[in-house]
């Protein structure tokens, strides 16, 4: 039996006291009570029971120095090394929100080292967020965007399953503002890559340029093919212009293409008619083709009037039905591409304050 206990098990430095216990009843079955162990026994114990001479030789001398079976124990400590150190979670909120933002103030605020409070933070004890600005509402904005948001739900399911609306016959215009360049850009190289020298006259005047970006919801026939990828497109707000000095480049009065210095009413109003509209009656699906269209923007004051005439006139061209909407007022969220969104906007009864709802899209494609 102490044979079969002990026969698979692995070799290891440590022991508990039942192994050792069995190793010892085995050193007994084949030795006796005498002082001195046999020739072969030493071995063949070693061999049965699959663990190293030393262990062996060890446990027979303690048992006959000790008082037998009685004396075999296990000096191994439960707990060693320091204790560790747990988060005092009240002093922690105790800090002034402001004065907690990097991992350096936390520690010094609960004198603490900051590889203790790295762990901590590892081990989800607290959390990291990041702490957004949002627009100030009224209370005429709340109940704006929750009037909206009630708007764009499906009254027939009203009664059972709030949904909402389909909106496949929304544009989404947007503008968007890049940098030419950063001041500082962060890249993996190997140890032959030199890495790339880059320069500009001044780092604080980093010329910037603005994009208008159309986009509306793609849409799947039944077997899961897409029909139309909701793609406009995107355009740059640029001028031409004559160039003032002479350069290596070009000549004093040549013309060039250059980021617009500033865009407003009529400028949006140029790119709508010249490029959003043309780009809408040329990709728009063509089952959909005779339906009322509308481009969503926000309430920005540079942005198109429902109501402009030279728009009105340019959409209707070709007998097609294009209306300009304007989402709430201070209301980034609440566009027709993120509808849970809308969800928590209801929720919180039209506050902004609310955390950004994911949607997990890679795990649903997975």
């Amino acid at each position: 039996m102490c044979v079969d206990a002990l026969a698979n098990k692995n070799n290891r430095e440590q022991y508990t006291v039942e192994d050792k216990r069995n190793i010892y009843a085995m050193l007994l079955a084949r030795n006796g009570e005498r002082g001195r162990l046999k020739d072969g026994v030493l071995d063949s114990v070693v061999h049965d029971g699959n663990c190293s001479r030393r262990c062996v030789s060890r446990i027979w001398k303690e048992t006959k120095t000790g008082g037998g079976v009685n004396s075999i124990k296990n000096n191994l400590k439960l707990k060693t090394g320091r204790k560790k150190m747990s988060l005092d979670i009240e002093a922690l909120e105790a800090i002034p929100p402001g004065e907690r933002t990097t991992i350096r103030q936390v520690a010094a605020g609960l004198n603490m080292s900051k590889s203790t409070v790295h762990h901590r933070l590892k081990e989800k004890v607290m959390r990291r967020v990041s702490n957004e600005l949002k627009p100030s509402l009224t209370e005429a904005n709340k109940k704006a965007r929750v009037a909206y948001c009630l708007d764009n739900l499906e009254p027939s399911s009203l009664e059972d399953n709030p949904t909402f609306k389909a909106n496949f016959n929304k544009v989404h215009l947007d503008e968007k503002i890049f940098y030419r360049t950063r001041k500082t850009h962060k890249m993996y190289l190997s140890h032959r890559d030199e890495a790339p020298k880059r320069e500009c006259k001044h780092k604080n005047h980093i010329q910037q340029i603005m994009f208008l970006s159309a986009m509306a919801r793609p849409r799947y026939d039944s077997q899961g093919n897409c029909v139309f990828d909701g793609k406009i497109g995107v355009w740059a707000f640029v001028d031409w212009v004559q160039a003032q000095k002479k350069s290596a480049n070009r000549g004093r009065g040549e013309w060039e293409l250059k980021p617009s210095s500033s865009v407003d009413r009529n400028k949006s109003r140029e790119y709508i008619v010249q490029y959003v509209l043309p780009a809408i009656k040329e990709k728009w699906p063509e089952s959909d083709r005779w339906n009322t269209v509308y481009i969503q923007q926000d309430n920005a004051r540079t942005h198109v009037l429902a109501n402009d005439p030279i728009f009105a006139m340019e959409a209707a061209k070709g007998g097609w039905d294009i209306r300009i909407v304007n989402q709430p007022p201070n209301s980034p969220d609440c566009n027709i591409l993120d509808q849970a969104c809308m969800r928590e906007i209801i929720k919180h009864k039209g506050s902004m304050h609310y955390d950004t709802p994911h949607m997990k899209k890679k795990t649903l494609d997975r």
